[in-house]
């Protein structure tokens, strides 16, 4: 499969740091390279100098019975290394609520970690990394909702769940990519206001038209604005018509039309999937290139995955190193904390988002 992918995150501990055996190191770097599936990308020697990262992580996880949980945009060395649990927020959000341990620690954005702690307020959820936010949920505030609710009054107020705990708290429920328009279509009414992707917006305007007014705010996902319809339809000119275009709804309209499926992350690595045993092996994921990665490494069918990989500079701004140290001895700021009476508002838009779902 060729596809350019970001830099390898070369590992900032010395092997020597840890006190792994020779033999218990070489088993781990063959783990590894087996589990991810990018020998080029990834060599053993690259494994082994991750090797003993992981085993202190996965170690450490045990001795403090901790969950880890990673998005599907993390690297690799995270996600098949270290991870307990790997998939998109809906799957995430409800992980960390069922999760029998007392302590999460959310490999992901800050706004993923605050969705855990008011999902499970009982609970300790680490992030390690403070800095990691998000344009969509930094692009909205919970003043800019209540000015919303207030042009347009007793009309439901529906979040993606890329939003702080803040905004949640404004709204009547959460939505997520892979349960947005299942959701919206059940609120009462024959208005809605949808925040903040403008985006995601277009395309519930769209598909409740005749059925509900979509009142949409002005927010986007800095990814996923990059792809056009144009770009796709250039890469079909390309490859021609067997190329199966899949796209995820944070993309604007014109790339939407263009493509052949559109789903969630998780949806998107499924399908991948599912079009190789079938044999239609050319595909392009019009998504964030930590999906790719996971094809490349779940696929049981050969695979040519075409189109540019764009890369999420907040989800990957975690390391491993940055999950050691939050495991060794969390930062207060590593350590998500967020008013009770937020909590609670949050709460009974995430337990809406629940309701509605299923």
């Amino acid at each position: 499969m060729s596809l350019p992918l970001p830099v390898i995150p070369l590992p900032r501990e010395e092997p020597g740091s840890f006190s792994f055996t020779e033999a218990e190191i070489e088993a781990e770097a063959l783990r590894l390279q087996e589990a991810i599936q990018q020998h080029q990308r990834w060599p053993l020697e690259t494994c082994r100098g991750i090797a003993p990262i992981t085993l202190e992580i996965n170690r450490l996880k045990k001795e403090n019975d901790v969950f880890l949980i990673a998005h599907t945009y993390q690297t690799p060395d995270i996600i098949y290394g270290v991870a307990d649990e790997v998939a998109d927020s809906y799957t995430l959000s409800k992980a960390a609520r069922d999760a029998p341990q007392q302590t999460i620690l959310f490999s992901s954005v800050r706004f993923m970690a605050e969705t855990a702690k008011i999902v499970s307020p009982h609970k300790t959820v680490i992030h390690p990394s403070p800095e990691a936010g998000c344009s969509l949920s930094d692009g909205i505030t919970a003043q800019d909702v209540r000015d919303l609710r207030a042009q347009y009054p007793g009309v439901p107020v529906a979040c993606y769940i890329n939003t702080t705990a803040a905004v949640k708290a404004e709204c009547d429920v959460s939505v997520t990519s892979s349960n947005y328009l299942r959701i919206c279509e059940r609120l009462p009414g024959d208005k809605l206001i949808f925040v903040p992707d403008r985006f995601m917006g277009a395309h519930l305007q769209k598909a409740l038209q005749g059925k509900k007014e979509v009142i949409v705010f002005d927010g986007e996902c800095e990814v996923h604005a990059v792809f056009t319809g144009e770009k796709v339809r250039q890469w079909r000119q390309r490859i021609g018509e067997n190329l199966s275009v899949l796209a995820h709804p944070e993309c604007s309209a014109d790339v939407l039309e263009e493509a052949d499926f559109v789903g969630s992350s998780e949806k998107l690595i499924h399908e991948a999937i599912r079009l190789g045993t079938v044999g239609q092996p050319d595909v392009m994921l019009i998504t964030e290139c930590g999906t790719a990665e996971r094809v490349m490494a779940e696929a049981e069918e050969e695979l040519n995955l075409y189109g540019a990989c764009v890369m999420c500079r907040h989800m990957k701004a975690t390391q491993l190193e940055d999950i050691l140290q939050a495991l060794q001895a969390p930062r207060v700021d590593q350590v998500i904390e967020i008013d009770s009476e937020i909590i609670a508002r949050a709460q009974h838009n995430l337990d809406e988002m629940f309701r509605l779902a299923e």
